[in-house]
C-alpha cells in the first residue's frame, strides 16, 4: 500500500514536472518569430501570404501548429511575355488565367504570359515542416520591342531588324521600298535581314511593320556611298563568248535567277563573316561605274573582286548550305551559299570547286580554288552578297555583329 501511494506521488510530481516543462516550450513556441522565406517574381521579392509551421515539445513527443499572417502582395506589373519566377522544382503553383483557365505546374522557373491581362499565381511550398502559400497577382501589358540595326545606312548595307517580346506565330508583315528576307520566329522573338539595294536613290524610305495588326512606323534615311569608277578593255573573244553570248546569258538567268526567291528556314551563320580569300589585293570594289572597251554608260559591278594567283584557297565566309555548285558560262565555276532565310554569298570565276550542291559548310571551310573562268580577264574571286535580287555591299557582313 505504501508503495502505491508513494508510486502515486511520483507520478503526479512527474506529471507537474512535464507540465512544466511542456508550458516552458509551449511558451517558447509562442516567442518564435515568424519563419523567413520569400520568392521572386521578375527580381521583385514576395512574402509568403501564410505559413503553417509544425513544432514539437517535449522533445517531439507533442506536435503543435502555429499560423502565421503576412499582408496580401500588391499586383504586379509586367510588359514580358517570358518572365522568371524563384521556384523552387517542389513548389505546387496554380495559375489561373485572364480567360478564368486554371493551369496547375510543379516547380517552374520561367512563366510564358502570352495573352494581355491579370494573372492569379497561388504557390505552395512545404520546407522544413512548414507549408507556405504565396499569393500574388500580376498585370500583364506585353509590347513588342523593335530593334533596326541602323537607321541612317548607305546605299549597300544590310540591315537587320529584331522583334522581342512577342507571342509566338505572330503574324507579322513588312512595308517596304526594299525587298526583306525571311522572317525567322523563335522563342517569343523574330528577325529578318533588309538590304538596302546599291542602285537605289540615297534618299527617306518609310517603314511599316504589322505585328498582329498593330503598327509601327519608321523612317530609314540612306546616305550616299561613293562609288568608285573604273576605265578597262576586255579583249573580243571573251566579251563574245560570254556576256555577248546568248546562250550563256539564258543559262546565267536560268540558274541564278529562280535563287532570287529561295531561302533556306534557319539561319546557319555565326558571328562576322570573312574575307574568303586570304591575302588577296581588291581589284574591283563594290558598285563601282564600269566603262568597258570606252563604253558610254557603265555596267555596276555588285561584288568584290578579290585579285591573286591561281591555286589560292577559296573559304566559305560563313556557314550555310551551299545551293548551287557548278559551271556557267557566263561566270565560270560558280558556288551559292544560302546562309539562312535567303541571305547568300557567291563565289564566281573559280578554278574549281571542293564541294558539291546540298553540302552543309562551316565558315572557313575550303570549297575550291581561285581561278579566271567565265568572263574574266585575270586570275580574280568574284565575292558578291545578295538578298533575293538585292545586291549588298560583302564588307558589311565582315562587321555585321560588331
Amino acid at each position: 500500500m505504501k508503495f502505491i501511494k508513494t508510486f502515486i506521488v511520483l507520478l503526479i510530481i512527474t506529471g507537474i514536472a512535464l507540465g512544466v516543462y511542456a508550458f516552458y516550450d509551449y511558451q517558447k513556441v509562442l516567442k518564435e518569430s515568424a519563419p523567413i522565406q520569400t520568392l521572386s517574381f521578375n527580381d521583385v521579392e514576395i512574402n509568403y501570404k501564410n505559413a503553417s509551421v509544425e513544432y514539437h515539445i517535449l522533445n517531439g513527443l507533442i506536435p503543435i501548429k502555429r499560423d502565421f499572417q503576412n499582408l496580401d502582395q500588391a499586383n504586379l506589373i509586367s510588359t514580358n511575355i517570358v518572365n522568371t519566377l524563384s521556384a523552387l522544382e517542389t513548389d505546387q503553383i496554380e495559375i489561373t488565367y485572364p480567360d478564368g483557365t486554371i493551369q496547375n505546374v510543379v516547380g517552374i522557373s520561367q512563366i510564358n504570359l502570352e495573352e494581355n491581362g491579370t494573372y492569379l499565381f497561388k504557390l505552395l511550398r512545404t520546407l522544413d515542416k512548414t507549408n507556405y502559400q504565396f499569393e500574388f497577382s500580376v498585370d500583364v501589358d506585353s509590347r513588342p520591342t523593335i530593334s533596326i540595326s541602323n537607321q541612317n545606312p548607305v546605299q549597300g548595307e544590310l540591315l537587320i531588324v529584331e522583334i522581342n517580346n512577342i507571342p509566338l506565330n505572330s503574324q507579322i508583315d513588312i512595308d517596304n521600298h526594299f525587298r526583306p528576307s525571311a522572317i525567322i520566329q523563335k522563342d517569343y522573338k523574330a528577325r529578318f535581314y533588309l538590304p538596302m539595294a546599291y542602285r537605289e536613290a540615297a534618299k527617306v524610305y518609310p517603314l511599316t511593320l504589322s505585328i498582329n495588326n498593330q503598327t509601327y512606323n519608321y523612317e530609314l534615311d540612306v546616305k550616299t556611298y561613293e562609288f568608285k569608277e573604273i576605265h578597262f578593255t576586255v579583249s573580243a573573244s571573251v566579251s563574245s563568248s560570254t556576256v555577248g553570248n546568248n546562250d550563256a546569258v539564258t543559262q546565267y538567268r536560268e540558274t541564278i535567277y529562280p535563287l532570287y526567291e529561295t531561302f533556306e528556314t534557319e539561319e546557319y551563320w555565326e558571328g562576322n563573316f570573312i574575307n574568303p580569300v586570304e591575302g588577296a589585293r581588291i581589284s574591283s570594289t563594290f558598285g563601282e561605274m564600269r566603262f568597258v572597251n570606252n563604253a558610254k554608260t557603265p555596267s555596276r559591278h555588285a561584288g568584290i573582286d578579290y585579285a591573286i594567283k591561281c591555286g589560292t584557297e577559296v573559304l566559305a565566309s560563313n556557314a550555310g548550305k551551299v545551293e548551287y555548285a557548278g559551271f556557267l558560262t557566263m561566270i565560270g565555276n560558280t558556288i551559292v551559299i544560302d546562309h539562312g532565310l535567303g541571305l547568300k554569298t557567291f563565289y564566281e570565276h573559280m578554278e574549281d570547286i571542293t564541294i558539291t550542291q546540298g553540302d552543309m559548310v562551316e565558315k572557313g571551310q575550303l570549297i575550291g580554288h581561285v581561278g579566271t573562268t567565265g568572263y574574266s580577264t585575270g586570275c580574280h574571286l568574284h565575292f558578291q552578297a545578295m538578298v533575293k535580287n538585292q545586291s549588298i555591299n560583302p564588307e558589311f557582313l565582315y562587321t555585321i555583329n560588331d
